[in-house]
């Protein structure tokens, strides 16, 4: 069990209803920490894509740096990261 801290920004934060939580997940990359978050919280649609891919206008930050540069979705997670969480543009209704 991996305990890493996840935040929300902009609208991700709006639809999760909070601005970070302590999360605990049973996996050991991001890929499968983002299949958590986003089966628990209202996200899913404006982070990742169809493949399971991280949408091209969406961000995903590992203690700060793209997920890109750190080793994209298989990167392993340890207890005590931050991962930010980041949709930057407005809803429009």
């Amino acid at each position: 069990m991996v305990k890493v801290i996840v935040r929300f920004m902009s609208v991700a934060r709006q639809r999760a209803g909070t601005a970070g939580v302590d999360f605990d997940y049973s996996g050991q990359r991001l890929r499968e920490l983002l299949n958590e978050v986003v089966a628990r919280y209202p996200i899913g649609d404006i982070i990742l894509a169809a493949n399971g891919e991280v949408r091209p206008w969406a961000r995903v930050l590992v203690n700060g740096r793209s997920h890109h540069l750190v080793g994209g979705l298989d990167v392993e997670l340890n207890n005590g990261d931050q991962i930010a969480l980041i949709y930057p543009y407005t809803e429009q209704f």
